[in-house]
């Protein structure tokens, strides 16, 4: 029964690092102005997600933090989760990643490079496809994760609250 939570627990652990490191990557390929609020948020989903994860652990070896506290966190990650989601699939909606007319006038994409070009990647044109392509391939897997998280979240409370439940039926039965 335990693994029930812990197996969802471990994808909703390695998920989060995922996100988290994928968005820092695209916020640190901002080279012109401030970072998308989306790349931004997608990190704290990500640090949101690793603290979720460390808490549930937490809650397997004390009374403590098991049930409501737990399960708050959890469903608060799992609302950023879907939120982060959400907010990177509407930003990266009509994206081709092998297609520089639609992901380059993209904010989350082109670093903040605008139709003029940028300096910062070294003005060819093959490299700044590369680079935009990169880019653009890792943002729609950063929002491919964010949903996977949110599914683990799922699975984790569910989990977590069935176990919960086996545990109480369990104390107070008459031997």
């Amino acid at each position: 029964m335990w693994l029930i939570t812990v197996i969802p627990r471990v994808f909703q652990f390695l998920f989060a690092i995922i996100v988290l490191g994928l968005s820092v990557s695209l916020a640190k390929g901002q080279v012109i102005g401030s970072v998308p609020a989306t790349t931004g948020y997608g990190s704290f989903t990500g640090g949101l997600g690793i603290l979720a994860a460390i808490v549930g652990f937490a809650a397997l070896l004390t009374d403590f933090l098991e049930g409501i506290i737990s399960w708050a966190i959890d469903g608060l990650a799992c609302v950023a989760f879907l939120a982060g989601g959400i907010a990177f699939a509407v930003g990266l909606r009509g994206t081709d990643c092998s297609d520089i007319n639609t992901t380059w006038n993209n904010a989350i994409l082109s670093g903040g490079c605008d139709a003029n070009g940028c300096d910062y990647f070294g003005g060819d044109i093959d490299h700044i496809e590369q680079t935009v392509k990169s880019r653009c391939t890792s943002a729609k897997a950063d929002a491919a994760f964010m949903f996977l998280g949110f599914i683990f979240c799922m699975f984790v409370i569910a989990g977590s609250m069935f176990f919960s439940q086996n545990k109480r039926n369990r104390s107070g039965a008459v031997v």
